[in-house]
């Protein structure tokens, strides 16, 4: 009878030990220190007990299996909770505006550590892995932002945003909007198709993702379903003027006189379409060459996490004579956060290993090319009947 009790109790105290790393890798400040120390004590009186044996390992894995299979579906359903029961933006009830409204969207992400939006977004993806790993993703967010200290990322859209307003002038209402984050491009289409009788959508996105064809297909529903002109520019994957804006601030950073002894590795998502965005590496090299960089100190990498292949090509760069290696990711306007630390570690590991300047460009950044793009895209979509 000692012994069957003496194993439930190893069991919950493993069950309970479970539960407290989920709530170590998800939670931050007070309640991330509790944790440690909670977890070490109980970690240490599982062990230390004089009744403890070798062959009880079997029910202490057991109880961390469960624990975290447990704490997980828990984490799952307070998410859902939360969600349901968050507010939303009241409906516009005035009446409906000519002038059009542009809405920009974008993935977008927290300035700071937000648990609520990463939990939202793991869940919300297609891999069930990541679903199942949801509370060791999240700790990897959480160190990215632990690590870098903010995320730039509404920051820089929202210039982009003003400076958009500016040039359109008053004829034109300029909105900002997210897949990933509030308010999100569902929501701004709902409320201010209620405001205005032009919607023109504005992706600052290059190529396809799985998030923007699901959201083309609502759109092309609503437009069948409801009396409101909803325009989407084209996506940038095809834009000279992008080009043009990576390639000159490429220079910019590195120097005219350092370009020809200057490596370029430009950085492919490999969650998008990679033949788009492998024309659009095309563009960016032709420009390149124009501008006097080295055909073979330039790579087109798609990054899919291979850390190996990403220092193996700034080796090879090396062995071509490169002095300055540029990594350029030109995917996105400004990368993930996640993305952005985990591309410094391997910085600073290939930095180690030899004496090479390595820059990091985080996307492409707020630009007049850019915008000028944007601009003369909008002012098209709206003289379109």
């Amino acid at each position: 009878m000692i012994f069957i009790n003496y194993i439930f109790y190893l069991f919950i105290q493993s069950l309970l030990l479970g539960l407290l790393i989920i709530v170590f890798l998800i939670f931050k400040g007070n309640i991330e220190r509790l944790c440690i120390i909670a977890l070490t004590l109980i970690t240490v009186g599982i062990f230390k007990n004089s009744k403890f044996k070798f062959n009880y390992t079997p029910w202490v894995l057991g109880g961390l299996v469960i624990g975290y299979i447990l704490g997980n579906v828990l984490l799952y359903y307070s998410l859902m909770a939360y969600t349901e029961g968050a507010a939303k933006k009241e409906d516009i009830n005035e009446e409906k505006l000519s002038k059009p409204a542009v809405i920009m969207f974008y993935g977008g992400e927290p300035p700071t550590f937000d648990l609520s939006v990463t939990l939202k977004n793991i869940y919300n993806d297609k891999s069930i892995i990541k679903r199942i790993n949801a509370p060791i993703e999240t700790f990897k967010t959480k160190m990215a932002y632990e690590n870098l200290g903010s995320s730039k990322n509404i920051d820089l859209s929202s210039r982009v945003k003003d400076d958009l307003q500016s040039r359109l002038g008053g004829d034109y209402d300029v909105y900002l909007s997210y897949f990933n984050i509030s308010p999100t491009v569902y929501e701004e289409v709902k409320r201010l198709g209620k405001a205005y009788e032009k919607l023109i959508l504005v992706p600052l996105i290059l190529t396809e993702s799985q998030e923007y064809r699901e959201f083309k297909k609502y759109i092309e529903e609503r437009v069948e379903n409801d009396d409101i002109d909803i325009k989407v520019i084209p996506l940038l994957w095809s834009s000279q003027k992008l080009c043009r804006q990576i390639t000159e601030r490429s220079r910019a950073l590195i120097g005219e006189g350092n370009v020809n002894s200057t490596g370029v590795i430009l950085l492919i998502s490999n969650g998008d379409s990679i033949y788009e965005q492998s024309i659009f590496s095309n563009y960016i090299l032709g420009k390149m060459q124009k501008l006097k960089f080295d055909k073979d100190k330039i790579i087109s990498l798609k990054y899919d996490d291979n850390d190996e292949l990403f220092l193996s090509s700034i080796n090879r760069l090396r062995e071509r004579g490169a002095h300055n290696i540029q990594i350029i990711s030109i995917s996105k306007f400004h990368e993930d956060i996640e993305v952005q630390n985990r591309i410094n570690k391997l910085i600073k590991k290939a930095s180690r290993k030899g004496f090479v300047d390595i820059q990091y460009i985080n996307g492409w950044g707020i630009g007049e090319n850019l915008l000028n793009e944007i601009e003369y895209k909008v002012r098209l979509e709206n003289l379109k009947s």
